[in-house]
């Protein structure tokens, strides 16, 4: 183990990516009705995805409690780490964060230092990787945070949703309102906004909003090999595929990865949606 452990949420959508790097993943609980299932450990995603479609009773997500923060801190610095990097999910979206800075400060704050990283899915994924790369090199904590400090604010994140039903159940509108009375004639691309879902553009085809999506990378990303992207969907791997393949073809990002996202995030997209995440 390195002396400094990753621990991040699964909101993350890292899925086997996380174990591999190292990094510890903190679950959130997804509930149908009176069931309660840990995100990744009591519910897979095609289970998780079967039931969305098929549940008469529509899925919440909850943040893990303190408690479970505090058991797994307590893990890790007692299993040979010496301090510890916990990166989460805007604090605007989920109190994981709130969760997750409780429990270092009940533990031991001077050695572990928990960041609201403002983004969510892959985007947090990306700086986790980082993280934990950084980690195994054996940079501290300080550097690694810094790196993480100094990325967080460059993510960009764009995503279209064929159905907004699912976002505006749970709740994670932000700045969306606007276009919910509009939703059956518009395909809107969203995007984080000070860590909140907001409205980026809309268009009248999801062709389109994809299209526009890639067009953003391969515009905004100054330089072949100079940038980390990720692409994200729901139940759309081959559609994926291609927005990968494009982006590839168009910029060769220095690290390019394909996930779906898990249930947590899923409970908000629902199936069919795409995303992209880059930072310069």
């Amino acid at each position: 183990m390195s002396p400094v452990a990753v621990v991040t949420d699964s909101t993350a959508d890292l899925g086997e990516l996380a174990t591999k790097a190292g990094i510890a993943v903190m679950p959130l609980t997804i509930s149908f009705g009176n069931e309660h299932f840990r995100d990744g450990i009591d519910l897979t995603r095609d289970e998780f995805y079967k039931r969305l479609t098929t549940s008469s009773q529509p899925p919440a997500t909850a943040q893990p409690p303190p408690s479970a923060f505090s058991a797994l801190y307590a893990r890790l610095l007692g299993a040979g780490a010496t301090e510890i990097v916990s990166l989460h999910c805007s604090a605007a979206l989920s109190g994981t964060y709130n969760s997750a800075a409780s429990a270092a400060k009940e533990i031991d704050a001077s050695r572990i230092e928990v960041i609201d990283t403002r983004s969510v899915s892959l985007g947090l994924g990306l700086l986790a990787l980082q993280a934990a790369d950084d980690a195994r090199r054996g940079l501290d904590r300080a550097q690694i945070v810094q790196r993480v400090c100094s990325d967080a604010p460059k993510i960009e994140l764009y995503a279209t949703i064929p159905s907004l039903t699912y976002l505006a159940r749970g709740g994670r509108i932000g700045q969306l309102q606007g276009i919910l009375g509009n939703v059956l004639r518009i395909v809107p691309i969203i995007t984080l906004r000070d860590g909140e879902v907001a409205e980026y553009s809309k268009v009248r085809t999801f062709a389109r909003a994809v299209n526009q999506m890639v067009e953003i990378v391969t515009t905004r990303v100054q330089g072949r090999g100079r940038a980390r992207v990720a692409v994200l969907h729901s139940v759309a791997p081959e559609l994926a595929a291609t927005v990968a393949r494009r982006i590839e073809a168009a910029i060769a990002p220095a690290l390019l990865i394909s996930e779906p996202v898990g249930p947590t995030v899923g409970t908000h997209t629902g199936p069919g949606a795409v995303g992209v995440v880059f930072i310069q």
